[in-house]
């Protein structure tokens, strides 16, 4: 390779002459422009009025955050067949996609169905959740290509409470039982408890904007 230099004919575009003396335009790739301008596009929803509480671009990145009322749910635990029907408090399933990237999860208990952004956050009281609020999906897959792309969780809550539920993240999920979250649900069940104590709630010490990472609330 000799040198750079600009092709005569062809005004301020960029050439490279190589050994056998032809010109090679030098023009950038399509795809990374496109990549390039989409990074610095962004489109944030704001809180919305139904479940779907918030969708927000930034350039490839895709954030989705869905409610889910309180209400009985059928939880199947490793080691039974039957499902255990307990009453879970509302949730929040916060879901990240990028470009090719396996989606990133996070979910909470909430005392209510948030209408402003410094809403607090509790740890969910079930198993294989952390205290970060990330899932322990073990072999479980997650949601379909199809459902990744759409703005609704729909099918993403119905793998996360369909999958069997194991002993992984037990611990500092209830006030009455902190060793074993599954205690405290058994419990419920035998009472036949209507409704999950918000009492209960370990709070997780942070607010869904400062789980967004929203420094304008």
């Amino acid at each position: 390779m000799k040198r750079l230099e600009p092709y005569e004919s062809k005004g301020s575009r960029t050439v490279l002459r190589g050994r056998e003396c032809s010109n090679v335009l030098l023009l950038p790739d399509p795809a990374q422009i496109a990549l390039a301008l989409s990074a610095k596009v962004g489109f944030d929803t704001g809180l919305l009025t139904g479940n779907t509480l918030l969708v927000c671009y930034e350039g490839v990145k895709k954030t989705v955050v869905e409610y889910r009322p309180p209400g009985k749910t059928g939880l199947y635990f490793e080691g039974s067949e039957a499902p255990l029907r307990v009453p879970l408090p509302g949730m929040l399933m916060i879901r990240v996609t990028a470009e090719d990237k396996s989606p990133q999860y996070q979910v909470y208990a909430v005392k209510k169905r948030p209408d402003q952004m410094d809403t607090p956050l509790f740890h969910l009281p079930l198993p294989n959740v952390f205290t970060s609020g990330s899932i322990c999906w073990g072999t479980v897959p997650t949601a379909s290509e199809t459902a990744l792309k759409r703005g609704s969780l729909v099918e993403d809550w119905a793998v996360f409470l369909g999958s069997r539920f194991g002993d992984h993240g037990c611990n500092s999920k209830s006030k009455s039982h902190p060793q074993d979250i599954r205690q405290k649900l058994i419990d419920l069940e035998k009472r036949h408890a209507r409704i999950y104590p918000k009492s209960d709630l370990i709070p997780a010490q942070r607010t869904l904007a400062q789980v967004l990472g929203d420094d304008r609330h």
